[in-house]
């Protein structure tokens, strides 16, 4: 049986991880096709952040490596929801890289809904398995 803190984890972690991914193809497929990024509202662009003076090329690349390691999130989320300890080791140390993707690309989401994830995954600790 789970507990409902570990449904809220594995919740967090898949919410994260669709946001990360799903979300964040397509300003990706948009940045490659107009080499530039989509403006939302009032001239605030999509993933604007400080690695937009990386220059398009790089600042797509750091895109896709985020997308490749945000959906590693989808394996943590799993071996979570089978309380496996390295499925908390593995989205402990996604989120700790994750870090440098959400300043880089100014995701405010990211701190919202990683560190109730960091505090969850110590309440859960010792009802995980090796």
């Amino acid at each position: 049986m789970h507990a409902p803190q570990h449904k809220a984890l594995v919740t967090l972690v898949v919410i994260e991880a669709l946001i990360s991914t799903v979300g964040v193809v397509p300003i990706l497929q948009y940045a490659v096709t107009h080499k530039r990024l989509p403006m939302l509202v009032d001239s605030i662009t999509a993933l604007g952040g400080p690695f937009e003076a990386l220059g398009m090329d790089a600042f797509i690349v750091a895109g896709l490596i985020f997308v490749a390691m945000s959906a590693l999130k989808f394996l943590a989320a799993h071996w979570l929801w089978n309380l496996r300890m390295d499925g908390a080791l593995l989205q402990l140390i996604l989120l700790g890289v994750s870090v440098i993707f959400w300043y880089g690309f100014a995701v405010p989401y990211g701190p919202l809904l990683g560190i109730p994830q960091a505090i969850l995954i110590a309440c859960a600790w010792s009802d995980l398995t090796t």
